[in-house]
């Protein structure tokens, strides 16, 4: 009878035992709970698309429930100075992962981390000829902590489609900020020899600041039978004066993002801003579950651009499209 209490004492300190590694086996999860993931998203101004190519990127990679990711997000509202700060901030606190959406987010991250010796992966997205502003040695291999998704931007062939649709254009206006990358001189030279070949004439209009563009662009708006805008986020932001105006004076207004068009552009030829957010996402997954450096994921370009038209509009900005035309646009075609 006294052997009882030993067994019972045995049995006891086993189930205790069990418990314990049952206990420990759940704690992994709750380890990973505290070591989420932390992933600063660096955006440069409010906008339609650039808040398109966010959420592309974080519902993709939130759709990963092998992944406990945390997301902040830094928008420096225009300002460079205020920019410089987040990234200071954000290297203080040492995130695993930093998204850059467009030129300017991108380039100074880069900057900012090298000079501090930092190994914090950067994707970039939405980044016209990242080769030749030095923010990668080659599409194939950065060389560095950097890759993403490079921008193309098919000029010639919106230009013919606006030249399809308005028959007696031969001076197109082009609103844009030249301190931009997508304002530089090399890419409206590039542009402008585009439009020479299909004897188009362009009238750059420079605007340094939004409030700038109405009076600007009043001064020349009877110059030409169309306005062009770019990816531009200074000019993008007032778009709703250069809309007025274009609707005032009978013209359409083209821009260069399929969001624009539903905030009054008669024609918007790009690509879906969602899709830079979700191809950086995957490579972001390539960073963060496989370990790879983002050295050896190569850069890719979105290239599937398509047309939209703004219905509303296409009458005050000059324009006709036949229901059959107009039908065929909105059932996807490129």
């Amino acid at each position: 009878m006294k052997k009882l209490p030993i067994i019972l004492t045995f049995s006891i300190l086993l189930n205790l035992t069990l418990s314990m590694v049952y206990l420990n086996r759940g704690q992994p999860e709750s380890t990973q709970e505290e070591k989420a993931l932390r992933i600063a998203i660096l955006t440069p101004v409010t906008h339609p698309s650039l808040e398109q190519i966010e959420r592309g990127f974080v519902e993709t990679l939130s759709k990963d429930r092998a992944l406990n990711c945390q997301f902040v997000t830094y928008n420096a509202q225009g300002n460079k100075t205020l920019m410089r700060s987040e990234l200071e901030e954000i290297a203080r606190q040492q995130f695993d992962l930093v998204f850059a959406i467009c030129t300017t987010p991108a380039r100074m991250a880069k900057e900012v981390f090298e000079k501090k010796g930092l190994k914090i992966p950067i994707i970039f997205a939405a980044v016209p000829n990242p080769t030749g502003l030095g923010l990668i040695e080659s599409e194939a291999s950065s060389g560095n902590l950097l890759t993403g998704v490079s921008e193309l931007v098919d000029y010639e062939k919106a230009l013919k489609l606006l030249k399809y649709f308005r028959k007696n254009l031969d001076t197109l206006l082009l609103v844009y900020d030249p301190t931009l990358d997508c304002g530089s001189q090399d890419e409206i030279s590039r542009l402008q020899e585009i439009a020479s070949r299909l004897s188009l004439r362009i009238k750059p209009i420079e605007v340094f600041k939004a409030n700038e563009m109405l009076q600007k662009v009043s001064a020349f708006i009877s110059e030409g039978q169309a306005l062009m805008v770019l990816k531009d986020n200074t000019v993008v932001t007032g778009l709703d004066v250069l809309v007025k105006l274009c609707n005032k004076q009978g013209i359409p207004l083209l821009a260069s993002d399929l969001d624009s068009v539903d905030r009054g552009a008669a024609l918007g030829y790009g690509v879906f801003e969602y899709d830079f957010g979700v191809e950086g996402a995957k490579k972001a997954l390539k960073v963060l579950k496989e370990g790879k450096c983002p050295a050896e994921i190569p850069t890719t370009p979105l290239e599937i651009f398509k047309l939209r038209v703004n219905p509303a509009v296409l009458a005050q900005q000059g324009l006709e499209i036949s229901p059959e035309t107009l039908f065929f646009i909105q059932s996807g075609a490129p």
